[in-house]
């Protein structure tokens, strides 16, 4: 009795990427901006203001928390986050989860800067997502403690250790806002989604056999 093909995933999509889609979209976007721009009938500056999250706006604009990472401001920006989108991704990927920790990232990273940047800026990009991948993956070793994560951990931070510098003020024009609060995303993310107790050796016991609260 055969089963239906569609059901299995096909050999291909093992090798792709995960953040693949989202890094298309993101292209597919700055692509048609570009060309509305190019045509005069949306300047790029202007999809920004309306996009951007403008920190200290009225509440009603909160929703540009989800607009935001979806708008790039140049090409090289893009380009730098779909790489970084790409690389971190499929390694937050190898535990699964992408997508939550994603999410989280995003909102995180749009309330901090909501909260906290200077009120006449605004801030687009998906590098609080980055940031919260980031993050993920240095506290996914301390979280779970299996010694598979613990070395995901030490890996991200030796590969990526130059990120470190962009979760602090410094770079003019770089939202460190959006990085710093993103990478708190991440690791509330990862701390939501380990489920309590794993990783604990054994002969130790949880936390409620040890009477200790969480």
């Amino acid at each position: 009795m055969s089963k239906d093909s569609t059901s299995n995933p096909g050999p291909a999509q093992y090798f792709l990427p995960p953040t693949l889609d989202l890094v298309i979209l993101l292209w597919i976007i700055h692509t048609l901006g570009f060309a509305l721009s190019f045509l005069g009938l949306l300047p790029s500056q202007t999809a920004i203001v309306i996009f951007g999250i403008s920190p200290g706006s009225p509440l009603t604009n909160l929703w540009t928390i989800f607009s935001a990472p979806l708008i790039h401001g140049s090409w090289q920006h893009l380009f730098g986050n779909s790489v970084s989108l790409l690389i971190l991704g499929t390694l937050v990927g190898l535990r699964g989860q992408l997508w939550y920790v994603s999410v989280i990232s995003a909102l995180v990273s749009g309330l901090g800067i909501w909260l906290i940047a200077p009120h006449n800026t605004v801030h687009v990009g998906a590098s609080g997502i980055v940031f919260g991948y980031f993050g993920a993956l240095l506290c996914v070793g301390w979280f779970e403690r299996r010694p598979l994560s613990i070395l995901l951990s030490i890996a991200s931070l030796v590969l990526f250790s130059e990120m470190v510098t962009g979760l602090f003020p410094g770079t003019p024009g770089v939202s460190w806002q959006g990085h710093l609060f993103g990478f708190i995303g991440g690791i509330l993310a990862i701390r939501l989604t380990t489920p309590q107790g794993q990783g604990v050796h054994r002969g130790q016991g949880t936390a409620e056999q040890r009477g200790e609260s969480q």
